[in-house]
């Protein structure tokens, strides 16, 4: 190795400090930028080849770099509720928009990887970083909370609306005391429940049933539709029409099937009628018989052409075979004794013959089917349930039900099968009426419902439910004498427990119980109503045997109840405890609340939900309840107003109803060469072979309102800079001393 060589290996090595510096004035420069990876300089020595080790030399230098993505910057809050971090292992995905068409950002389709969080809510709805990369995840239903796909896509939150929910469940948490506080109490005389602070039955009049008293079981009610006799159809059946023209031939005999339509040979029609035929077409059911010149008979589809010219090979059979093809299925046409045609039309469809010259000639004319008139006796149980015509002569709907159609008993389908019907939630449409109201009664719970012999379809309500039953075919269900939904109600009060306090008993009813809490509920149109409690004991343990700690809970249904109308209902459940304080029964988890209506506004059934351990009673110097937990899953329509990401990574949306909402889970992917990715512009990162491909679902966690700085050490940049420079000022002593030896050596040839 030479002295030029020694020059050109310090060339190389200013270069690759050059290299070196370069990479600390970045990484020094984005000291504050961030999500920021800095990048380190690996120097890799080049020796020159040599097959004599005692005579290698070393050799020059390349600088490569050296990434350092996997190093965690430090994490630091954040007032911004969209800015994220990630904590240990992974990648945001995001994709850069190519464009703007009617101010919407138009994306490639290629995705790119960040551990820049720093986003923001842009005008459209879409969380975009500091270096203007679109934030990427998969949205979530906000009514379920649960992931809609798999696959992420740009996150775009705009102009979000969330319909309203009804309130289905209430949580409730609270302890009674044992002694309710009551403004009865204070003045009831001992030995009476009412000094206990609970109910005095006799305080309150018998419409509707007293407080705490059993009221009568609930009894069957009956629901009864119009007469449907005029709705009853009999079945279709076959009529036959004789023409009134005799066909004959030449010698006047009768003419029979194989009868010739060619005038030339021995037997053969009348001329009158052959000529009277030629070139005429008869219309039948919208399908044409024409006879032309030709001497063949073709048919296209239900189409026939009957060829009249001599030698013809049609005959009468012909005719009467052309005839059935354009009548359709059903239709026959055959011949009389007397040479009459007779068409017959089946149960499918009447026969429709044009009056036209054809027609006169052959002496037919239309044929309509029989029955399916209007039923005049009284309908009976083989009235069949479809509207076409049934085997065995039986009555048909004049509307009929056809398969698909469905009929609804108390949230409960009832589906018409063409055939092979099972259970009790189906029935082939060519069952009778009797078979249809004794399913009705199967998902009802009732029994007897019956037809009578004037028509009238009556429904019983049995002591299970209130009924209610209605029908996706309308038209089919009117046949039946009903024209809108069923509704009606059992008859008798009920179940042990239950029953209402009317306007008449509030005042004393509110100083003989204690408040039970109260939260806003909403109906399914999100209309907000006021659902009040109370707790009223009804029975005492320190009353003796045969006693327990009993309590009713009652609800508010009508605020503004006068007289005899129901102002609070009694739940119907006892809530007994034992002498610690627990809760015996319900032994579940809770009690399902049918039929709530507060202010006119229905809430169907809600579950009135208790945790383990939620309900108490437990002595209380105050003697009112007190409520721990109470609150509802129902909420008015809203729309959105914020969005902020939680330490889970799910984007939550805040409405204008006060909900907050899952709306996106953020994803993130890692790679099993994170090193070796390719650094872009923004702190944005493209796979590359070396990487491999992006992998869901890294170990990493995020945290909401949070920002990783850049990963530079300041300190360590310097004192590397100081290393460069050393480095560098070395390499160009080098070729200081070589330029001086080069001089040296010019100076021998002087």
């Amino acid at each position: 190795m030479g002295i030029f060589d020694a020059m050109n290996t310090s060339v190389g090595g200013l270069q690759a400090q050059s290299y070196a510096l370069q990479n600390i004035s970045g990484n020094i420069a984005n000291s504050s930028t961030t999500g920021y990876k800095g990048i380190g300089t690996s120097f890799v020595d080049l020796i020159p080849d040599s097959s004599v080790p005692s005579k290698q030399v070393a050799g020059g230098v390349t600088a490569n770099a050296k990434a350092t993505i996997t190093t965690q910057g430090t994490i630091s809050g954040s007032t911004v509720a969209t800015n994220m971090a990630i904590t240990g292992d992974g990648f945001f995905s995001i994709q850069k928009a190519t464009g703007i068409v009617d101010n919407v950002p138009v994306f490639s389709g290629v995705t790119y990887y960040t551990r820049r969080g720093d986003f923001q809510l842009n005008a459209n709805g879409n969380l975009v970083n500091g270096a203007g990369y679109y934030l990427m995840g998969v949205t979530v239903d906000p009514k379920t909370g649960n992931p809609q796909g798999n696959v992420a896509t740009v996150l775009k939150f705009q102009n979000n609306f969330i319909p309203a929910q009804a309130t289905t469940s209430i949580q409730y948490a609270a302890n009674l005391p044992t002694q309710p506080n009551t403004a009865a109490s204070t003045t009831a005389s001992t030995g009476t429940l009412l000094a206990e602070g609970g109910l005095n039955p006799s305080d309150f009049s018998a419409n509707p049933l007293p407080v705490g008293t059993p009221p009568a079981p609930y009894t069957n009610a009956t629901v009864s539709g119009a007469a449907a006799t005029g709705n009853i159809r009999t079945a279709y059946s076959s009529t036959t029409g004789t023409g009134t023209v005799a066909l004959q031939n030449n010698s006047s005999a009768v003419a029979s099937t194989t009868t010739s339509l060619d005038n030339t040979v021995g037997t053969h029609l009348a001329s009158s009628i052959l000529t009277a035929l030629s070139g005429q077409t008869l219309t039948i059911n919208g399908n044409t018989v024409t006879f032309d010149n030709s001497t063949t008979v073709t048919t296209v589809g239900s189409n026939t052409t009957i060829g009249l010219g001599a030698g013809t090979t049609a005959t009468v059979a012909s005719i009467l075979n052309a005839i059935q093809t354009a009548g359709g299925a059903g239709v026959t046409a055959s011949l009389s004794a007397s040479g009459n045609i007779q068409i017959s039309t089946g149960t499918g469809v009447d026969v429709a013959v044009n009056s036209g010259t054809a027609a006169t000639a052959l002496g037919i004319s239309s044929v309509t089917r029989g029955g399916n008139v209007l039923s005049s006796p009284a309908i009976t149980g083989s009235t069949v349930l479809s509207g076409s015509a049934s085997a065995g002569g039986a009555e048909v709907l004049s509307s009929g039900f056809a398969a698909g159609d469905t009929i609804t008993v108390d949230g409960q389908t009832l589906t018409f099968m063409a055939s092979g019907a099972s259970g009790a939630n189906q029935i082939n449409i060519t069952d009778n009426i009797t078979t249809l109201l004794g399913k009705i009664d199967a998902l009802s719970g009732a029994s007897g419902s019956s037809v009578s012999s004037g028509g009238v379809i009556t429904l019983n309500t049995g002591t299970v439910s209130n009924l209610s039953v209605s029908s996706s075919n309308s038209a089919a269900f009117a046949a039946l004498g009903f024209t809108s939904t069923i509704t009606k109600n059992r008859d008798g009060g009920g179940t042990a427990g239950t029953g209402g306090v009317v306007g008449n008993d509030i005042s004393t009813f509110t100083k003989e119980s204690i408040s039970g809490g109260a939260v806003t509920a909403y109906n399914a149109a999100g209309t907000p109503v006021n659902l009040q409690l109370r707790w009223a004991k009804t029975d005492s343990a320190s009353l003796g045997a045969g006693h327990s700690d009993t309590w009713n809970l009652f609800y508010q249904t009508d605020p503004n109840a006068t007289g005899t109308t129901v102002g609070w209902v009694n739940t119907g459940q006892a809530f007994t405890f034992a002498a610690d304080g627990s809760l015996t029964s319900p032994s579940g988890s809770g009690i399902t609340i049918n039929n709530v209506s507060v202010s006119g506004q229905s809430l169907g059934s809600v579950a009135f939900n208790i945790s383990s351990g939620g309900l108490t009673q437990y002595a209380s110097t105050s003697g009112a309840v007190t409520i721990n937990t109470i609150t509802q899953n129902g909420y008015a329509a809203g729309q959105l107003r914020s969005v902020a990401v939680n330490n889970n990574g799910l984007v939550v949306g805040t409405f204008s109803n006060g909900q907050n909402l899952d709306l996106a889970q953020v994803s993130l992917s890692h790679f099993n060469g994170t090193n070796y990715l390719k650094a872009l512009d923004g702190g944005a990162y493209a796979a590359t072979e070396q990487s491999g491909p992006a992998i869901d679902g890294a170990s990493g966690t995020i945290s909401g309102s949070s920002l990783e700085g850049s990963n530079t050490d300041i300190a360590d940049e310097f004192t590397k800079l100081i290393v460069t420079q050393q480095a560098y000022s070395a390499n160009t002593k080098v070729i200081t001393t070589a330029n001086s030896m080069v001089q040296d050596l010019l100076n021998v040839l002087r």
